[in-house]
C-alpha cells in the first residue's frame, strides 16, 4: 500500500514537471528547481503533523493559526525580549506543543470532533496573535535568528536541510516505529486498537502535539524567510495547502493509511503547479481554485475506493 501510495504521486509529480518543461517557460532551469525547494521547505515541515493527524482519522483546522501565533511569539522574543536564539526556537516549538496538547486532550477526553475543537482552537489563537501584535508587523529580525533558516548551503537556505532531516525523522516515527503502528491501528479502527492492548489515547494526544509542534517550527522558519513576524502569517490557506498535499501524497482522509515520501511528493505537486502559475502570470487565485478541486476529486476517489475494498 505504502508503494502505490509513493509511486502514484511520484507519476503525478514527473507528469506536471514534463508538462511544466513544454508548456511553461523557464520552468526548466536550475534556478527555478532552487526556488522550488525554497518554496516546498517549509509547508514539508507542516505536512508531517498533518499526515499522522489524517491517519488516525482526525483533522487540525488550527495549523494555520498555530503558524501565525508561532510568528508573532518569534518576533517578541527574538527582537522585543531579546531572547538569544535557542531559547526562542526552543520556547516557539514548546508553544505550538502546548496548543497540540490541548487541541489532543479535548478530542480524546471530551470526545469533541476534531474538526470542530481545532477550528475553534485556531479562531482563539488567532484572536491571541492579533491581540499580542496590535496588528502589527515585526521587521528586520536579529541576524543570529535569521542564520537558522537562511544560511546558504550548497546553494540552498539551511532551512531545506532542516526539512529534509524533520522528513527522515518522520519516516523513521511513522513507518518503522511502534508509535507508526499504533497510528495506523488506531486510525483504521480506534476499538480494535484499544481491545488490543494499544495506547491508544496517548497516541491520539501525541499525534496532536507533534501536529502543532511542528507547525509551529514551520512558523519560525517561515518568518525568518520573509524576515517579518505576523499574525497573518498562516492563516487558512496554509492549512488547506498541507491537507491537500497530504491527501495528494495518498494519505486517507479517513485514517488507517499515509506515507511520508508521498506526503512530500504532495508537498512538490503543489508548488510546481503554484510555481508553473506564477511563471504563467496568472492570478494566484487560480492556484487556490485548483486546490480545491484537486482536494474535493482526491476525497470522492478514496471514497469510493474504500467503498469498494
Amino acid at each position: 500500500m505504502q508503494d502505490s501510495l509513493k509511486s502514484g504521486s511520484a507519476v503525478i509529480l514527473i507528469l506536471l514537471a514534463l508538462m511544466g518543461t513544454v508548456f511553461v517557460r523557464n520552468f526548466a532551469s536550475v534556478d527555478n528547481a532552487a526556488i522550488i525547494a525554497k518554496q516546498s521547505a517549509i509547508p514539508a515541515i507542516a505536512v508531517l503533523g498533518m499526515t499522522m493527524v489524517l491517519m488516525t482519522g482526525g483533522i487540525d483546522l488550527s495549523v494555520g493559526s498555530v503558524v501565525g501565533l508561532a510568528s508573532t511569539a518569534t518576533g517578541f522574543m527574538a527582537k522585543v525580549w531579546g531572547l538569544p536564539v535557542g531559547l526562542t526556537v526552543a520556547a516557539t516549538v514548546l508553544l505550538g506543543s502546548v496548543v497540540g496538547f490541548l487541541n489532543g486532550a479535548v478530542i480524546q477526553y471530551m470526545k469533541v470532533p476534531a474538526f470542530i475543537a481545532t477550528l475553534g482552537t485556531g479562531y482563539i489563537l488567532y484572536g491571541i496573535a492579533q491581540l499580542i501584535s496590535a496588528g502589527t508587523v515585526i521587521t528586520r529580525l536579529p541576524p543570529s535568528l535569521l542564520a537558522v533558516g537562511r544560511t546558504d548551503l550548497l546553494g540552498l537556505p539551511t532551512s531545506v536541510f532542516i526539512a529534509g532531516g524533520i522528513t527522515a525523522l518522520g519516516w523513521f516515527l511513522i513507518h518503522r516505529s511502534v508509535f507508526g503502528r499504533a497510528l495506523s491501528a488506531f486510525g483504521f479502527n480506534p476499538r480494535a486498537a484499544f481491545l488490543s492492548g494499544l495506547p491508544t489515547a496517548r497516541v491520539n494526544v501525541l499525534t496532536y502535539v507533534l501536529c502543532s509542534s511542528l507547525a509551529a517550527l514551520a512558523g519560525l522558519l517561515l518568518t525568518i524567510r520573509v524576515n517579518a513576524a505576523q499574525p497573518n502569517m498562516g492563516g487558512g490557506a496554509f492549512t488547506f495547502e498541507t491537507i491537500t498535499a497530504a491527501i495528494v501524497g495518498g494519505t486517507s482522509l479517513f485514517g488507517g493509511t499515509g506515507s511520508v515520501i508521498g506526503s512530500l511528493f504532495g508537498v512538490l505537486i503543489m508548488k510546481v503547479i503554484e510555481n508553473c502559475i506564477n511563471l504563467m502570470n496568472i492570478s494566484y487565485h487560480l492556484y487556490l481554485a485548483v486546490q480545491g478541486g484537486i482536494i474535493l476529486t482526491v476525497i470522492v476517489m478514496d471514497k469510493i475506493r474504500s467503498r469498494a475494498a
